[in-house]
């Protein structure tokens, strides 16, 4: 198997305040379950009309390793709901309570999923609605699979969620025993039950090359009885890096949701990674468009119905429309910019020439003798409408130069270039 980026899961800290009477299987398949509800809440997923939360078994089989047998998924998932958690918690009025709940409250099994309810409690606490309950810490959900051991787990997972601490709470054996869920008749020797339930789990942790943390028990002693016990932990280096479940192509990068391995194989094998992105970000765009409207949404069934009705290819073949018509409008742009700087540049030299002849005729105007000079003033103001000539008797009253006025000097030019100028 390839090296690929560890799954990280949140462990709420009260959560480890239980007895963990199921088996390390069903541990582990609890633990994933509230991961799971966890993923649906930061989504913003409802349940189904049912009040189910729906999980492919093909991701839990991702996680777990190997694909565990029906029979065994229900017997598992039917000891969840039957075992009873005892757990013992602040009330809002901050009073002590104690509650009793199932690690699940009901399940559905069905070929490809299954669907889940957890306690009213347990969802406050994945929630963050328990204010008692808000620090999450992290756990490598690999490094946790990979304790084949009950009490290692159990232990590992109670020191993770105090590792900021540097140590866990204080327990009687009494107590401790309750935690791990030992039945009375169940290692009642004292030095057995210390070397099978305490000791050898610490060493197992220690000596784990993909645990993350080192763990040392501390005993309370009452002359040799051993009457209680707390766990010390302190992050080490791992001497074997973990492996997760599986590492997303780059091209499901964008899901909401994760997609299993399986179907990402199969997906790859059908479509390019560009149609597989396209289809991502179609389902996606459809998903939020629905949550606008104030719907539920179910993002796992949008990504199915997606890629098998290939909303990718539209999605491209859109965009390739619409880009090509953004090329095209740009082309069309440009084209007129250049007609119109052409027309602009054309009309300024037109007028830059006809400047140029009017003054040219001025000029040779002005090198006429004066009896012509007059002539050619008389038969301009002959034909000068009326507030052209008024302007140029002004100037003769005045004895000025009829041309320093704009009004009589262009149309002068005019003049003179239709007579041959």
């Amino acid at each position: 198997m390839k090296n690929q980026k560890p799954v990280v899961l949140k462990t709420p800290q009260s959560i480890v305040h239980i007895k963990h009477t199921i088996s390390l299987r069903q541990y582990k398949y609890w633990v994933l379950l509230l991961r799971f509800y966890r993923e649906f809440f930061e989504l913003k997923e409802e349940s189904n009309k049912k009040g189910f939360y729906c999980v492919p078994i093909a991701k839990i089989s991702d996680y777990m390793g190997y694909n565990p047998m029906k029979t065994e998924l229900k017997a598992d998932f039917e000891a969840l709901r039957k075992e009873p958690i005892i757990i013992n918690f602040l009330d809002k009025d901050g009073k002590k309570a104690t509650g009793g709940m199932g690690f699940i409250s009901e399940w559905e099994i069905t070929s490809k999923t299954i669907a889940f309810k957890i306690p009213s409690f347990l969802e406050e606490v994945m929630r963050g609605e328990n204010e008692a309950t808000r620090i999450f810490q992290l756990l490598n959900w690999s490094i946790f699979n990979s304790f084949n051991g009950k009490y290692e787990a159990i232990i590992y997972k109670l020191c993770k969620d105090y590792i900021g601490v540097g140590r866990t709470p204080y327990m009687t054996i009494a107590e401790y025993r309750d935690y791990i869920g030992l039945k009375e008749n169940e290692y009642t020797e004292t030095r057995d039950f210390t070397k099978r339930c305490i000791s050898n789990p610490v060493i197992s942790i220690n000596k784990n090359e993909m645990s993350d943390i080192e763990v040392s028990i501390e005993f309370k002693r009452t002359g040799r009885k051993v009457e209680g016990l707390y766990f010390k932990a302190k992050e080490r280096k791992q001497t074997s890096l973990p492996f997760p479940e599986f590492e997303p192509h780059k091209a499901f990068a964008f899901a909401k949701v994760a997609i299993s391995i399986q179907d990402q194989n199969k997906y790859l094998e059908a479509m390019l990674p560009e149609e597989i992105e396209a289809t991502i970000q179609r389902a996606n765009e459809y998903g939020e468009s629905i949550k606008a409207k104030g719907q539920k949404i179910q993002m796992g069934g949008i990504y199915h119905k997606a890629f098998l009705e290939r909303w990718g290819v539209q999605y491209l073949d859109q965009h390739k429309a619409e880009k090509a018509d953004a090329v095209k409008k740009l082309e069309s742009r440009k084209e007129q910019d250049t007609q119109a700087q052409a027309k602009k540049t054309t009309a300024e030299q037109v007028a830059q020439d006809k400047k140029a002849l009017f003054q040219k005729a001025f000029n040779d105007f002005l090198l006429l003798p004066e009896n012509k000079q007059e002539e050619l003033k008389q038969a301009f103001f002959e034909k000068a409408d009326s507030a052209i000539q008024t302007k140029i008797k002004d100037a003769q009253r005045k004895q000025t130069n009829i041309f320093t006025s704009p009004l009589v000097a262009s149309p002068f030019k005019v003049f003179l270039v239709e007579n041959g100028f």
